[in-house]
């Protein structure tokens, strides 16, 4: 039987966030390109608390990758 290597990302980041859409956005332009300028991968994961100010569609919208 054949092996399959699945290579993990280089970096994985939980963001817990509640109301913050402009400061998430920032966050996560920033993180992207840390990680384009390392030449690195990584997972992104944005826990969202109950947000009413359009953070969740924000991600979903600008960061369909997170």
């Amino acid at each position: 039987m054949a092996e399959v290597k699945v290579e993990a990302p280089d970096l994985a980041v939980v963001i817990v966030s509640w109301n913050v859409r402009e400061r998430l956005r920032a966050c996560l332009q920033a993180l992207q390109a840390e990680l384009a300028r390392w030449g690195r991968q990584g997972t992104v994961w944005v826990v969202d608390n109950g947000s009413t100010d359009g953070s969740p569609a924000m991600v979903r919208h600008a960061f369909p990758q997170v």
